[in-house]
């Protein structure tokens, strides 16, 4: 009760220092408000309610396979149809934890269904690609729920590195990255603009920049690892060069938002950041887990920019495996990236100090 009063008085307090017209719906935010109350979980519970929703009907699967329907492509057809359909209408009819987990963990095993028909009936793979692309970008503007609206930009984007691998057309990868990369910055960049445009659309804002930031990430770990896609190895500077414009805009935002207005300050910044980059021309991977690291700084997510740590630790040593130099030349280039890596974090750290004494 405390915090609806202060909800109330947050909102009439910003109603009368508003200088233009400022109008909202009080019931409709502390009705709102008042639901999520009622539903919060501790993570602990919404772990284990999404672990028993999956075992509960993965084991409900395994009946009706015990009566025949895997022996017949039509009953595996409906039922995968039948699980998507009905895990869309329990999203949109109720809103409880324990259906939602049921309702995500039915939209799962729905596709896996769908894949083993598609491949039964001898569905060219392309075809099955397309048609699991259109169900994900269906169910996006169908329903708003968190996980299925990730795995939904998942599917997606699953969907469409299967169809570069299925047509050998491997260097349309880089396409795949550099339009994942513009549209994730769009996405980060104009929260304000995208969530103001509807309910519906607000709603989809954390799961599809988190759907894209993995599927980015992703799309990293097949470049950066030349055993997946050996093909892909001889243009990969190319979406190094993608990565580099990515970091280089992100670094000059960072220093307008950090006020840096010295011609020499930013000369310096610019730099560095360049021979950071530099260093990393033929490892997009590593350049582009930095442009999360980045972007996820500016605008304070927290789990991107854990991400984008664990990634960059993992690219690294990706990157460095995979040198065909000596390990004693190995060592030293390791040496030098960090050597310029403390030089950026003490300068950028000086200017801190500078500003905090202003």
């Amino acid at each position: 009760m405390h915090k609806e009063k202060n909800i109330s008085a947050l909102l009439e307090q910003l109603k009368n220092n508003s200088k233009n017209d400022f109008s909202f719906d009080k019931e409709a935010i502390l009705e709102e408000y008042a639901h999520k109350k009622d539903n919060q979980s501790s993570l602990v519970i919404k772990v284990l309610s999404i672990f028993g929703g999956f075992l509960g009907t993965l084991f409900f699967t395994g009946f009706i396979f015990t009566l025949g329907v895997y022996d017949s492509e039509i009953g595996i057809l409906i039922l995968g149809l039948l699980l998507i359909i009905s895990s869309i209408w329990m999203n949109k009819e109720y809103d409880k934890l324990i259906l939602d987990t049921f309702s995500i963990s039915m939209y799962a095993i729905g596709f896996v269904m769908l894949g083993i028909a598609f491949n039964r009936f001898d569905f060219d793979e392309n075809i099955i690609s397309l048609l699991f692309i259109l169900i994900a970008a269906t169910t996006l503007f169908i329903t708003q729920n968190y996980i299925i609206s990730f795995i939904s930009v998942l599917v997606i984007n699953g969907g469409l590195l299967t169809l570069i691998n299925l047509n050998d057309i491997y260097n349309t990868a880089h396409i795949y990255i550099a339009f994942n990369t513009f549209l994730l910055l769009y996405w980060m960049l104009n929260e304000a603009k995208i969530i103001t445009m509807g309910k519906k659309v607000s709603k989809l804002y954390n799961p599809v920049r988190i759907g894209l930031m993995v599927s980015l990430l992703f799309g990293f770990i097949i470049l950066g690892n030349k055993h997946i896609v050996p093909e892909l190895q001889d243009y990969r500077w190319i979406s190094s060069i993608i990565q580099m414009i990515a970091v280089i805009y992100l670094v000059n935002k960072i220093l307008d938002v950090l006020n840096v207005d010295s011609l020499n300050q930013r000369v310096y910044a610019f730099s560095l950041s360049i021979l950071i980059l530099a260093s990393t021309v033929f490892s997009p991977a590593v350049t582009g887990a930095i442009m999360i690291l980045l972007l996820s700084y500016l605008v304070n997510y927290k789990t991107g920019f854990a991400l984008g740590i664990v990634y960059l630790a993992y690219f690294i040593s990706q990157f460095y495996y995979d040198l065909s130099f000596t390990l004693l030349t190995k060592s030293i280039i390791l040496f030098s990236s960090g050597i310029v890596f403390l030089l950026f974090y003490l300068i950028t750290r000086k200017k801190l100090h500078v500003d905090e004494k202003i």
